[in-house]
């Protein structure tokens, strides 16, 4: 099997920089309950635009998204995915077909295994890193295929785990490709 360059942009969302946003971005901003929860998503989603206007050669604020079936948004020209949790965020880019990324607070007080069951992940066992292991996996290959959840991901999916940082799990999908990594750190304003 061919492999195929992803670049993985880890991204503290605690580091202040400036908003770049859409009028529908900065309203859907304004829709969060919790400052801290505006905050990250604001950071996470201006860093995608400055990352793929890097990659697209245009300004962050040109950039145009769409949605997907299951709202995964794209951009002409590049494949990319975006997870971010409690305070970091990662996105994954390449060129060579769909991709997605699952980023990830191990926590205790989650009944994970459950979860995975419940999504038709079921005869997990093991420690509770392993298990959210599992799900970030599951969640990468759901979010590479632009499907739900709840839908069992195609085979055709290359799924590998990602260094994440310390109490965080990370895993990458691509269709059809072996994925090669090129772990990339997003630089403070």
């Amino acid at each position: 099997m061919n492999t195929c360059a992803v670049d993985v942009w880890t991204i503290s969302l605690d580091v202040p920089r400036r908003a770049i946003l859409s009028p529908e971005e900065r309203d859907r901003a304004a829709r969060f309950r919790f400052e801290r929860d505006r905050i990250h998503w604001s950071h996470a989603r201006s860093a995608l635009r400055v990352i793929l206007g890097k990659y697209l050669g245009i300004g962050p604020p040109e950039i145009q998204f769409t949605l997907g079936q299951h709202g995964k948004p794209a951009v002409a020209g590049i494949e990319f995915n975006l997870s971010h949790s409690s305070g970091w965020a990662m996105i994954a880019v390449s060129r060579h077909g769909p991709v997605g990324v699952d980023l990830e607070k191990i926590r205790e007080d989650l009944d994970i295994a459950k979860l995975l069951q419940r999504i038709g992940e079921p005869g997990l066992g093991g420690t509770t890193d392993a298990l959210w292991h599992e799900w970030t996996r599951r969640e990468a290959r759901t979010k590479a295929a632009g499907s739900s959840l709840m839908d069992l991901p195609p085979c055709d999916l290359r799924v590998i785990d990602l260094i994440a940082p310390a109490g965080f799990v990370a895993s990458l999908a691509l269709r059809a490709c072996e994925p090669s990594v090129n772990y990339v750190e997003f630089p403070a304003d």
